[in-house]
């Protein structure tokens, strides 16, 4: 535990200095990964029980940039998804066919049309 207590304290060191030099006042913006920083290490002081207003103390930025930034989501990369393509069996006229759509979270939707098929992938985006 004390070497994690440790890990923490050379971090918030590295971010009080990055965050000192930035030119502060109305209008300018933390740098996007430093925000991301400070955002990475405020959720796993609140994990152990920190509040917002002795965060941002430590910091030495406002409470309410620090509750904006962790409210923010991060985008995540996408990933590579293993697809496997089967042979057709069919006639090769797509008017027919049935398809079967798993989704990421592991939903299965069998006998779709194709025009079934372009409409949920437009809802989910």
């Amino acid at each position: 535990m004390s070497s994690a207590r440790s890990t923490m304290d050379r971090e918030l060191e590295d971010l009080r200095r990055e965050l000192s030099r930035i030119d502060r006042g109305r209008g300018r913006r933390y740098p996007g990964p430093l925000r991301e920083r400070v955002t990475r290490w405020a959720d796993a002081r609140r994990q152990r029980g920190a509040r917002w207003r002795q965060l941002s103390s430590e910091l030495g930025i406002s409470t309410e940039s620090l509750r904006r930034w962790a409210s923010i989501e991060v985008p995540r990369a996408s990933a590579l998804v293993p697809v496997e393509v089967v042979a057709d069996a069919g006639d090769g006229s797509a008017a027919g066919r049935l398809l079967c759509m798993i989704t990421r979270a592991g939903h299965r939707l069998e006998g779709l049309s194709i025009a079934d098929a372009i409409e949920i992938l437009r809802v989910l985006g």
